[in-house]
């Protein structure tokens, strides 16, 4: 199994398992608001850390099969050298925002070790986490779009 299907498998199942958890909680929440005397103060950072990791799971795809925002408006007003360029600078930019977004990151969940959550008690690293998970996808796929940019630029 190469690595590139390793990924999506990962972040697909990911994607599912935290969106999942994040329905279950917020689910809960609205069944205790309505039906008990109390709310599990938990429900509420679980789903919000669990919101947090369905993003950074599905960023990674979402790059991959291109349904991030495209302003077709603008670009279809360019004349078919400057599109080579913006198609050949576009994952560049996104490759070296998000390298440097998961370089800063690990600082991140390194400082994340000495804090704790207040209602879950679990170590801010686990949240911080998610971040990495987000800029190592997207850091991935971006080079992937950059080398087929860069071979359909020299064809």
């Amino acid at each position: 199994m190469s690595f590139k299907i390793f990924l999506s498998k990962f972040l697909k199942y990911g994607t599912l398992l935290t969106s999942l958890g994040f329905i279950i909680t917020v689910s809960l929440q609205i069944f205790a608001r309505f039906f008990l005397s109390d709310v599990p103060p938990w429900t509420e950072e679980a789903s919000r850390i669990l919101f947090i990791y369905a993003i950074a799971f599905s960023s990674g795809l979402a790059y991959r099969a291109n349904y991030f925002v495209f302003l077709e408006a603008f670009y279809a007003g360019f004349s078919n050298n400057l599109k080579k360029i913006v198609n050949l600078i576009s994952p560049l930019l996104s490759l070296v925002l998000f390298a440097f977004c998961g370089f800063y990151t690990l600082f991140m969940i390194e400082m994340g070790l000495n804090e704790h959550s207040p209602t879950l008690h679990v170590i801010m690293a686990i949240p911080f986490l998610s971040i990495l998970i987000l800029s190592l996808s997207i850091t991935y796929f971006s080079f992937l779009a950059l080398l087929k940019k860069i071979k359909f630029w020299k064809s």
